[in-house]
Formats: C-alpha cells, structure tokens, sequence
C-alpha cells in the first residue's frame, strides 16, 4: 500500500501539474484578453469605416440624383434645341421652295418678256422696212414730211404724256411705272 508520504507527493506533483495548468491557462486567457482588445479596436475602426462608407454612399446616391436631373434637363433642353432646329430646317424648307417658285415664275415672266420684247423688235423693223419703201416709192415729198412731222407729234406727246417722279435713294427722275430705278437700282 502507498504511504502517506507516496500520497503526499502525488498530491504535490497533482497540485504542481494543476498550478501548471492554471499558468497556462492564465497566458491563454492573457493572450484571449488582449485578442479581445485587439478585436475591440478593429471592431471600433471597422464601424468608423462602415460609418463612413454609409454617409460615401448617402452622398454619392445624393450625387447621383444632382446628375440625373442635371442630365434630365440637359435631355429636354436637347430636346427643345432639336424641335426648334427642325422648325427651322422646315420654314427654311419653305422659303426655298417659295423662293424657288417665285424665281421661276419671274423666269417665266422674264421669256414671256423677251418673246413680246423679239415681236416688237420684228414689228419695228417691219415698220422700218415699209416706211423705206414708202419712202422710196413715188410719194410726193409732202406726203414723206408728213410722216416725218406725224412721227415728231408722237415723239412730243409721248414724252408730255409721261409723268416722272423721283427715286427715294438716289433722287434721279425716272418715268411713272418703273418698279426700279435705272440708276441706281434701287426698288420704287
């Protein structure tokens, strides 16, 4: 049987091993103390940055808002902008046709003009050509100087006839029914 003294040392060598393991587990709770410090100070800076990271992203989904409006009128005012360029392109659409029409109208009228223009240069000559022959023919010269005194009466009248008036730009006399001034050009 054991002793007193084999159980006395058994005892110690238990309470040794026991004391042992009561150090050790003081460092690990030592070490788990200052993990949990540790812990603590990277709890507290995680929250700081997740504090941080919400108001980022409050004020970036306040930023993002700004740029949608911003870009929303910049939209409309886009849009304006093109409404009133089409307006445009579309009445200057028109004037060109009207332009157009008006400018071949006045082509119109312009050969019109010229044909009346080579009918009346034919007749004059016609004209001119019978009054040579009647001329040359066997008239007595009375009848010749009463051509010519009939002409000088038509010369005369038409030109009494004949109002002027003056031209607003330039001030030169021109003959009622001109639409432009011979001299200058400008419209009456």
């Amino acid at each position: 049987m054991t002793t007193d003294a084999d159980y006395v040392e058994r005892l110690e060598k238990i309470i040794d091993k026991q004391d042992a393991l009561l150090s050790q587990l003081d460092s690990k709770f030592n070490q788990q103390d200052s993990l949990n410090e540790s812990l603590a100070k990277q709890n507290k800076f995680l929250k700081e940055d997740i504090q941080k990271h919400r108001n980022l992203t409050r004020d970036m989904n306040k930023t993002v808002a700004q740029h949608k409006n911003v870009v929303a009128k910049l939209k409309k005012e886009l849009e304006d902008q093109l409404k009133i360029q089409q307006d445009l392109h579309k009445e200057y659409g028109e004037v060109i046709k009207q332009l157009t029409d008006d400018l071949e109208e006045e082509q119109e009228k312009n050969a019109e003009l010229e044909k009346k223009q080579e009918e009346l240069v034919s007749q004059i000559k016609q004209l001119q050509r019978d009054l040579a022959v009647a001329k040359s023919s066997s008239l007595p010269t009375t009848s010749s100087s009463y051509y010519d005194s009939l002409n000088k009466s038509e010369e005369n009248s038409s030109t009494d006839s004949k109002s002027t008036t003056t031209c607003p730009e330039c001030g030169a006399e021109i003959e009622e029914g001109y639409v432009f001034c011979e001299s200058c050009g400008a419209k009456l």
